[in-house]
């Protein structure tokens, strides 16, 4: 069976996890302990990050996107990214930028204003606040959010017709992290408020989504 070394609050594990219950693969979730000192740990990702994904042969696969990308190709069915090229890239962009600046933006906007003491968040004094961030990622967050809602135009997923691994990429930030901060839901994001309804009733959001979310704490 397979083994996902994953933290729950995680949006990396969390978009794992999502693509395994799509796709009805049999999993063991583990949540590792000091994995920084951990030797044994090292040697499934020498970085010593999570999620990594554990093969019963006794590789390891590591990096969110890599694995997410394994399993599209060891378990085909349901196809999560479609057969034509372009429609591959498109969608394969969407999920790498979520990775590398979406989340990254929201782990700014979220620094400036909150001390991180999982799973709380806890809010700053007014003179701890670093508003200079706080206002810079505010604007980059939106220009990220008015990308990605002309990316759903006519369209029911990014994938289109097709749940993708765009859509479990973005589904932790855009439900979750955003709606906690108070940045959404937005009147001028209508496609992602009707795309977000879509994704939070499906089966694999509700059995993946973390067991103790994140919280504010004044």
């Amino acid at each position: 069976m397979l083994k996902l070394w994953h933290l729950d609050r995680s949006p990396f594990g969390w978009k794992v996890r999502m693509v395994l219950h799509e796709k009805n693969v049999p999993h063991q979730l583990v949540i590792p302990e000091n994995k920084n000192e951990n030797p044994a740990f090292a040697k499934l990702n020498p970085f010593r990050l999570t999620p990594v994904l554990e093969l019963p042969g006794g590789h390891a696969i590591y990096e969110s996107t890599i694995i997410a990308e394994y399993l599209e190709e060891a378990y085909p069915e349901p196809p999560m990214l479609p057969k034509d090229p372009w429609e591959r890239a498109r969608l394969r962009m969407l999920e790498d930028t979520t990775d590398q600046y979406v989340n990254a933006t929201l782990r700014e906007f979220r620094a400036a204003q909150f001390e991180y003491a999982p799973p709380f968040l806890i809010r700053k004094k007014p003179d701890e606040i670093d508003h200079k961030t706080l206002e810079s990622a505010r604007v980059k967050i939106h220009e990220h959010l008015a990308r990605i809602e002309a990316e759903l135009a006519g369209r029911t997923y990014f994938g289109g017709p097709m749940f993708s691994l765009a859509d479990v990429a973005l589904a932790p930030p855009l439900t979750a992290s955003l709606r906690l901060l108070g940045v959404l839901p937005d009147a001028r994001y209508p496609l992602i408020a009707a795309w977000s309804a879509r994704i939070v009733e499906r089966s694999s959001y509700i059995a993946s989504a973390p067991k103790e979310p994140l919280r504010i704490r004044d």
